[in-house]
Parts: C-alpha cells; structure tokens; sequence
C-alpha cells in the first residue's frame, strides 16, 4: 500500500477502530530484516494479525496480543504503544487538546512526552510542549517524570501527519552490557546482542520452548534467548568455545539446558522447536576446513530430522551464497544486513515442510 493510501485510509478509521491498533516504530538499518522481526515476533502470538505499513520505519498491527510481550522481545523496535489518534501536523495542537488523556490516565501517574520526528520539519520540541501542556490540563496533579514515567505519550511525525498513542512500558534494553567485549569469553566472531536477539525472534518460538545454536561459539544466540525465557541447547566443536559460552551465560545468571562438545554435521539433539545458528565463515571462525558452501548443504540435510513440521530454521551466513530449497525445508524468507565494506550478512529462513 502507498503511504497516500494508508493516510487516507487511516484518517477514515473510526476512533474504536484505532483503540485496538499498536503502533510501532523501528529502528533505521537499511534492511528489512526490522519489519520481518516484527511480523515474526507478533506472528508467534496472533497468526491472524493485520499489519499495515506506513513506511519503512513505522507500522500499525491490529491483533490480539500483548503489547508489552512485543517490546520488551524485540531488538529492532525504537517504540510502540497503543493508537490514539492521528492528525495533519497543521491541526496537531486542536486534534491533541481533544485527547481523552484521563481515559488511560490518573493523577498519580508520572509520565513523560517523547515525539520522533521522520520529517524534514522541525517541530518535535513544539509537539512535545503540546502534549504536556494537553495532559496537565485534563491530570493537573501528574507529575513529568522524564527518567523514569509509568505513561508514555508517543508521537511520531512523518511527511505532514502526526500519529498519537501511548504505552505504559520504557525500553531499557542496553545492548552494550552485552556487547563480546563486556562478556567474559570474548572472540572476534562473536554477534552482537541486538542482531542475535533479532535472529532469535525471527524463529517464531515462545518462552518454555527450545531452541538449538549448533555453532554456538561463545553463545550469543543462547544468551538472547534464555533473556527472554526460551530454553536453548548449544553445540559446538570446539571445546574452548564451549566452555566460554558456559562462562558467559553464568555471567548474565542465565541457563541453558546444555552446551554440548560436537560435530553440527553430526548433530546428538533432536526434537528441538527451531534452529537458531551463524554459520562459521571468514578467518576468524572455525570450519575445520570444510568450504562455507559445503558446511551449509552437508549441515540443512543434518537440520531437516531436528525440527518439527512448521518450525523454522534461522540460518546467518554470508550474502554471496544463496540457499536452495531441499525436500523437506522450503524458503519463507531471506534478508541482509550490512556489517562491513568486505561482508553483508544474509539470513535464510527455512520452514520445515
């Protein structure tokens, strides 16, 4: 859908029809690897979910799931809450003083405004002021809270519209305190923790369920997953590595079910609920000599008996080889990611057949 149509379409909805929409703004990489994680991620609590696209960076859902369940899972969302209301930027001040902010607010509630601006106007502070101004007038005892508020109103500005809503949950997500580096075990091959979590998130699996990482490295698959309540088993040749992963994960209190020294060609584990895995390549990693090509057809042949009928398998591996259908896999997705001048990473999605 144009971004006119999805206007005008959306200026025709119903302010009902609004109150069960979320909003969600992603973040900026040049990838669709943002959008697919959430279709992913919402897909895991609502197959029927409607989503409908704005623009690369913002999209509307309209589902039967929890909200907060989606930010607090998700790596490559910046905000989201619930649809309020939407406006042309000219009637913002008129559209926002007419909010019923003492519907899903009370005076003891602290709150903060937070306006991101995807226009070339530059009106974030103006809107901001509106919004306070707007909620002290319906809740003059609220108190502004701008490091730590129970309500967030959210306003996200775009070519000449505004779009309003409000969540109750903050993102504290700090990648950096596990980034390799801050871990105890570190190697150069090492993903980071918003591309692994991404990755995770990409497998459509619950908390309670289990996901594999055959080439675990030093585990950051494992660690983003077990943060989020999924039980993971990892695999990996190198006893070094095993034990560094061991190490890392106690170091965020985390658990897995167990880190296992083998052969992925060869795979000890079956009846897992998906694969999650980086696929070893370039001088850091380990192939033990096996060509990247050849690790990935031999390693999807060994996956095929490991997952049941409708899983998936989330495969990382260099965007120069192209992953063909097998019998018992078929192809749901494939995205890339750029990491460098010399590397861009794709990420196959298979779906057991």
């Amino acid at each position: 859908m144009l971004l006119f149509e999805f206007v005008v379409k959306l200026l025709d909805d119903s302010q009902t029809e609004l109150a069960n929409k979320k909003f969600f703004l992603l973040s900026g990489e040049k990838s669709t690897l943002p959008q697919a994680e959430l279709r992913a991620i919402v897909e895991t609590y609502d197959d029927k979910a409607r989503f409908e696209i704005i623009n690369e960076r913002v999209m509307i859902v309209d589902g039967r799931f929890d909200l907060n369940t989606i930010l607090k899972r998700s790596a490559y969302v910046n905000a989201g809450g619930y649809l309020l209301t939407h406006c042309k930027i000219e009637d913002a001040e008129k559209i926002i003083n007419s909010v019923a902010f003492d519907d899903f607010m009370d005076d003891s509630v602290s709150f903060a405004a937070s306006v991101f601006n995807l226009s070339n106007q530059s009106i974030s502070g103006k809107i901001e002021a509106i919004i306070g101004s707007s909620v002290k007038r319906r809740l003059p005892d609220a108190k502004v809270s701008l490091k730590n508020p129970q309500k967030m109103v959210i306003g996200i500005i775009f070519d000449d519209y505004l779009l309003l809503g409000f969540s109750d949950y903050i993102d504290r997500k700090i990648w950096r305190l596990r980034r390799p580096r801050a871990r105890p075990f570190f190697h150069p091959s090492a993903l980071y923790p918003k591309f692994a979590r991404g990755l995770v998130n990409l497998s459509h699996v619950k908390k309670g369920e289990i996901i594999l990482d055959p080439f675990c490295g030093t585990g950051s698959i494992l660690i983003e997953a077990s943060m989020i309540g999924i039980d993971t088993i990892g695999i990996d040749i190198s006893m070094k590595m095993c034990k560094g992963a061991i190490n890392n994960l106690k170091h965020y209190i985390l658990e897995s079910l167990g880190i296992i020294n083998s052969d992925a060609l060869m795979l000890p584990i079956k009846n897992v609920d998906a694969v999650v895995t980086d696929i070893p390549y370039g001088r850091c990693a380990s192939s033990r000599g096996v060509k990247t090509p050849n690790l990935l057809k031999e390693f999807i042949l060994q996956a095929e008996d490991t997952i049941p009928k409708g899983r998936y398998c989330v495969i990382v591996h260099p965007n120069t080889i192209k992953l063909d259908e097998s019998d018992k896999f078929e192809i749901k997705e494939r995205h890339e990611i750029y990491v460098h001048r010399t590397l861009t990473r794709a990420i196959t999605i298979l779906r057991k057949k």
